[in-house]
């Protein structure tokens, strides 16, 4: 399993997102590849911003959610895996 880098992951260069019914679908340019996301990982690519670092987002999904870090984090550490197998997330292993 690929880890990202907790510092502050971020959308890849040429990502494009169309948002339909709450949940996001990614276009990537480069590798021609169209994701759906789920809730989940829809409000984890929300918040990837460069700037929160990875407990930052666990943290606040936790909150929002109002549920327990560790169940979050599971989700969030899912959704980042998956958005790095799809190259969607810029130099995620930094």
């Amino acid at each position: 399993m690929t880890r990202v880098n907790r510092s502050a992951p971020k959308p890849a260069v040429g990502v494009r997102e169309l948002e339909i019914d709450g949940e996001v679908t990614l276009y990537h340019e480069a590798t021609a590849t169209a994701l759906v996301l789920n809730n989940t990982a829809s409000d984890v690519w929300r918040l990837l911003d460069g700037h929160r670092s990875v407990d930052e987002i666990v943290a606040m999904l936790a909150h929002s959610y109002s549920t327990d870090h560790e169940t979050v984090r599971a989700g969030v550490d899912s959704a980042l895996d998956q958005l790095t197998g799809h190259q969607l997330l810029e130099n995620p292993g930094e």
